[in-house]
């Protein structure tokens, strides 16, 4: 697959994305996120106590899935994580994922304060080639 207008439409609705780790045991452990995407990377914000903290931090790869049950749209793929944890540099970032999804955005001293107290990192996500990625229903 490459990239196309209609895939990008699609990442840019507000929908979640299935990120996929590895646990230490092998087992897989999968959660759904709001995220953003910006041409290049998937941003998600997670914060330190969650799984998803501690599995990247050993082990960066990923697998992703963005769907539309009713639609039957869907694109897969496989990915590195990167943690990003200076709240301050990564604000846009922060701000674009709440926007994307209709959350209210406070100012950014607030938000950033917001965040930190929350003890949120992000997690910059970058996919392998489109032509790797699998999907159905956006050619």
């Amino acid at each position: 697959m490459s990239s196309s207008p209609k895939l990008e439409a699609f990442l840019a609705e507000p929908r979640n994305i299935i990120i996929v780790g590895v646990r230490k045991n092998g087992r897989p452990h999968a959660s759904p996120n709001w995220f953003f995407w910006d041409g290049e990377r998937f941003y998600i914000s997670t914060t330190r106590k969650r799984v998803k903290y501690r599995l990247f931090s050993r082990d960066p790869r990923a697998e992703l899935v963005v769907d539309d049950a009713t639609g039957y749209r869907y694109v897969a793929m496989s990915a590195i994580v990167e943690i990003r944890e200076d709240v301050p540099a990564e604000l846009s970032r922060f701000r674009a994922i709440r926007e994307k999804h209709g959350r209210a955005v406070p100012p950014d001293d607030e938000l950033a304060a917001e965040l930190i107290a929350d003890d949120r990192v992000l997690l910059a996500i970058t996919p392998g080639p489109p032509s790797a990625w699998r999907a159905a229903g956006l050619d």
